[in-house]
């Protein structure tokens, strides 16, 4: 039956055709509608999450170790904890039978334009030869200066004939290690660590002790 009527509207007058058109223009609408509705259901499933994400966590940044060693007044370090504490800490840091007898606090600045370093230092000797170790300290906002395993470990070792190794700076940074005679003949030799153990499993009682660096 509308089949028959859609055969007579479209054989009869303009009108007719119009709305033959019309109709037939619906049906094709309403049949595009149903596929794309049968697409969307097809694809609703969420999509497969990085294999690598999944249960992971961003990692919390390592805690702070360092040690508070000594604060800076007036161009003065002041030693929070006594230099003969750290004098074993540096035997023991050094592993190799070198004798430590003096540790202090350097203040290093080369460049006016940068802002000054602090390394504490310990000196001593090795079968008559000099050796030094100095570890870069970390300086808070208020000028306190701390020790981490993280700090950068510099080490100088002298030959046979030198007694006395001294670092060299560049700025801020130690950049080498020579042996003061001048000789040729006498050299330091530098090692380069990125960390440091020396106050690992020591115990500091601290007491201001004011001194030069």
């Amino acid at each position: 039956m509308t089949i028959k009527l859609l055969s007579t509207c479209f054989s009869t007058t303009n009108g007719g055709r119009k709305v033959y058109f019309i109709m037939l223009l619906l049906l094709l609408l309403s049949s595009a509608c149903a596929r794309r509705d049968t697409l969307r259901d097809e694809n609703t499933s969420d999509p497969v999450a990085d294999p690598g994400m999944v249960g992971e966590s961003t990692p919390a940044p390592p805690v702070y170790d360092g040690v508070l060693l000594g604060q800076i007044v007036f161009d003065t370090v002041d030693y929070i904890v006594p230099r003969e504490q750290l004098l074993q800490p540096f035997i023991r840091e050094f592993g190799d039978g070198t004798v430590v007898d003096r540790v202090m606090i350097h203040k290093v600045q080369e460049d006016k334009k940068v802002k000054p370093a602090y390394y504490l230092v310990g000196m001593g000797l090795f079968n008559g030869s000099s050796r030094i170790m100095a570890l870069e300290l970390d300086v808070a906002k208020d000028n306190s200066l701390y020790l981490s395993t993280r700090s950068m470990k510099y080490i100088c070792k002298g030959s046979a004939g030198c007694s006395f190794c001294v670092f060299t700076f560049k700025g801020n940074k130690i950049v080498s290690c020579v042996c003061d005679s001048g000789s040729s003949q006498n050299i330091c030799k530098q090692e380069i660590s990125e960390s440091n153990s020396l106050l690992r499993g020591v115990k500091l009682k601290q007491s201001r002790q004011l001194g030069t660096y």
